[in-house]
């Protein structure tokens, strides 16, 4: 397994998540070695001052130099060698990312922008990742989209129109599609892009050794329900009344369906759409998170530690109406009283 992970990484090949997944938690780190297989300087001029190009261009010093390269974004799995970073009037940029379909790069675009823009303003940009091809065309793609406010189909054919090896994965282009629906910005109110964070939000506690999750996704943790208005709260404790869950916390699903990021109609309104009502998922709160299980165990009332439902953010758990529901937050119909 170790030995695939770091073929992948080399040459491009995309292997399972959970492969990948087993692979970190054993083989944390894959040394960036330069010798007969890495590949020949590569870069490609996107629009003015700005290139698409490969590692090999990032770590070359008289490449920086004819391009007017002021500003390289790294989007890899190991940061440039300090030859290059120690670079006087040079800024640099690093987002660490496999290019494997279950990587979130989203959450990353609007640093990436906010970069490329300061870099164009200032100099030249160089956005590169190991090959130029996946997971660096993503973000020259992303920020084409929000400059220019063009269609993913357009801005990635500009791309290509340059560099007609950009390529971004499977993964990578259903992020760039939930970019473009929720108009080239990150909508934390938006149903799909929640599930989205969810998501990467498990494999980010699945990585970390010390079970933490990442800060990115912290604004996925909803606030304590008992500062809410009674307009706000959702469901209480059938046996205390103390408020549990926010109106905003609540997931819907549709009955026998496992709700996914990838579709769009968590994006829209939900009018029309036979959702179950057997159930009740919900965004992780703040209560929820203290506790010394942090993968999985039971949800008890923070006022009188009555059980109300139980958690798991990697097995998750199914409801009644049989929908695997991964990560789950599940809470109990009959321990709690519906207020809305």
């Amino acid at each position: 397994m170790q030995d695939q992970l770091r073929q992948s990484l080399r040459y491009g090949r995309v292997l399972p998540q959970a492969e990948v997944l087993g692979a970190w938690c054993c083989y944390p780190s894959v040394e960036m070695s330069f010798d007969e297989d890495t590949p020949d300087v590569d870069l490609s001029k996107i629009e003015d001052g700005l290139y698409l190009g490969n590692l090999s261009a990032a770590v070359d010093e008289n490449t920086l130099k004819t391009y007017r390269i002021s500003h390289v974004l790294t989007v890899e799995s190991n940061q440039l060698p300090a030859n290059v970073t120690s670079l006087p009037g040079m800024a640099f940029l690093y987002i660490e990312a496999f290019d494997v379909r279950g990587e979130d790069l989203l959450s990353h675009f609007q640093e990436a922008v906010d970069f490329i823009e300061d870099g164009q303003r200032k100099g030249s940009v160089l956005v590169h990742c190991y090959f130029g091809v996946s997971r660096s065309a993503t973000l020259v793609t992303c920020f084409l989209m929000k400059k220019y406010g063009i269609t993913l189909s357009k801005a990635l054919k500009r791309v290509r129109s340059k560099r007609w090896c950009a390529s971004p994965n499977a993964g990578f282009l259903a992020q760039l599609k939930l970019y473009q629906t929720m108009g080239q910005h990150l909508d934390t109110t938006n149903g799909q892009y929640r599930l989205y964070l969810l998501q990467a939000a498990a494999t980010s506690l699945s990585r970390s050794i010390e079970r933490k999750m990442d800060d990115r996704y912290s604004g996925i943790i909803q606030p304590e329900p008992h500062n809410f208005s009674p307009s706000q709260v959702a469901y209480k404790c059938r046996g205390c009344r103390c408020p549990l869950v926010g109106k905003t916390a609540v997931l819907p699903h549709c009955a026998g369906e496992t709700p996914e990021w990838t579709d769009a109609r968590w994006s829209g309104p939900l009018d029309g759409v036979k959702l179950c009502d057997q159930g009740i998922f919900t965004l992780p709160s703040q209560w929820m998170m203290e506790t010394e299980k942090p993968i999985e165990g039971k949800l008890l009332c923070p006022r009188c530690r009555a059980k109300v439902g139980s958690y798991n953010w990697y097995a998750g758990c199914c409801c009644p109406c049989q929908a695997k529901i991964s990560p789950a937050f599940y809470f109990i119909p009959s321990k709690l009283d519906k207020c809305m």
